[in-house]
């Protein structure tokens, strides 16, 4: 997993990606597609906890893992001691011990993501469901959408290890599958989140995004002043932004003696 890129970033992270409100949105829809019952649900990946708390808002038992301290450290002051710092490829769990997981914009992070999957199929029950969501496939009409796009290859031209090629939702069923879950892939359309192109400047700024991590200033400056220049043409005030998200829904069968 990522490290230092997220440790480093933990401090804007929230107000980057949408906050505690978009968390609530993604923990609605997770919610309603995990089993009902007290069982556990681990987070793999728990990041600054926003998702984890609004599954606790909805009376779920949540327990969190994250390799990335400073982002614990955020996560510790929603949730309390339900947190445990370590790597989603190694989870510290006894087989068949969790009834449930999640992970939400994690899966990119982990090389290599069979090993993942591999792992929450060892420590969840027989019956337990994994729900994975990818990361978002914003619409086609938003302005920002470019702009980030053609930084993002803009670093990765510079640095090839800092980005993967996307992972999709089918790259989820067939490693859950490898794995030993069933699956199947459900949508649903995030709530809006709101921004501004000076909120975007700041963030390319504060270097957000893991691939802009990995740059050395002059680098940064090559990747990023394209960028800046480019949100100069956004609208001013608030812009409206959404996306269609993608769950990976993976079962794992009840194996009856």
């Amino acid at each position: 997993m990522v490290v230092a890129v997220y440790d480093d970033v933990a401090e804007c992270y929230d107000a980057s990606r949408g906050g505690e409100q978009r968390g609530d949105d993604f923990a609605k829809e997770l919610d309603a597609r995990l089993p009902s019952g007290e069982g556990t649900v681990l987070e793999v990946g728990v990041g600054t906890g926003v998702i984890a708390l609004g599954l606790v808002r909805r009376g779920r038992t949540v327990l969190g893992i994250d390799v990335a301290e400073a982002m614990l450290a955020r996560a510790q002051d929603r949730l309390g001691p339900v947190l445990i710092r370590g790597d989603g490829r190694q989870l510290p769990f006894a087989d068949g011990s969790i009834s449930n997981a999640v992970s939400v914009w994690v899966v990119h992070a982990v090389i290599p993501p069979e090993a993942l999957f591999a792992e929450v199929a060892r420590v969840l029950e027989p019956g337990g469901r994994y729900l994975v969501c990818p990361t978002n496939r914003v619409t086609s009409d938003d302005p920002i959408e470019p702009i980030c796009e053609a930084m993002f290859e803009r670093a990765h031209r510079l640095h090839p290890t800092w980005r993967r090629n996307p992972v999709t939702v089918t790259d989820l069923l067939a490693w859950g599958t490898e794995a030993g879950f069933v699956g199947q892939v459900e949508t649903f359309q995030s709530g809006r989140w709101e921004t501004t192109a000076e909120e975007l400047r700041t963030s390319i700024r504060d270097r957000v995004w893991p691939a802009l991590q990995g740059l050395g200033d002059a680098e940064f400056r090559e990747v990023t002043m394209p960028a800046i220049e480019a949100t100069r043409s956004l609208p001013p005030g608030p812009i409206s932004r959404h996306a269609q998200v993608d769950i990976a829904v993976l079962s794992l069968p009840v194996h009856l003696p």
